[in-house]
């Protein structure tokens, strides 16, 4: 099982509100019907969000706390509002650009700094899988193809 397959299983358990119950998303029948449990209420609020992340995080040599799951449920779930439904497939690829450029960041930062010494406290579960395999000094990865499929196997499972 890979990283991405990992993600997939954890964001399938992330819990949405379902006629006042919390019940994991892939118990949830009607994605419309649900509260996503999400601190956004559409995507371009997600995008803005993950472009403030991705300032902070390049700027910074500690890691910014960063709720993975949550960001990809977001990303898959999360709606534009009617007079942003324009732009909604231009942000969600910036969206998920800025996703995979904090995820790159992270990574560096874990490489450059902690992985010699002792592994951050705040690090989500992609790093902590990531860093299960030995890094170079300089971490690169390419992740957007992977994380654009996650997300729509994750529309796929929940069929919208």
């Amino acid at each position: 099982m890979d990283v991405y397959e990992t993600l997939f299983n954890l964001c399938l358990e992330h819990e949405v509100i379902v006629d006042g119950k919390k019940v994991p998303l892939w118990k949830c029948e009607n994605i419309e019907d649900a509260d996503l449990n999400l601190p956004w209420n559409s995507l371009r609020e997600l995008t803005v969000e993950l472009y403030e992340i991705r300032k902070k995080q390049s700027e910074s040599k500690e890691l910014i706390k960063l709720d993975i799951i949550k960001i990809l449920v977001g990303l898959a779930f999360l709606k534009y509002k009617k007079d942003e439904i324009y732009f909604s497939q231009v942000n969600e690829d910036v969206a998920i650009g800025y996703l995979s450029d904090i995820l790159t960041y992270r990574l560096n930062i874990i490489a450059r700094f902690y992985y010699l010494i002792k592994k951050p406290k705040n690090t989500s579960i992609f790093e902590d899988i990531i860093l299960k395999f030995p890094q170079n000094k300089d971490v690169r990865i390419s992740n957007l193809e992977s994380l654009k499929s996650l997300i729509l196997k994750l529309r796929r499972y929940i069929n919208i």
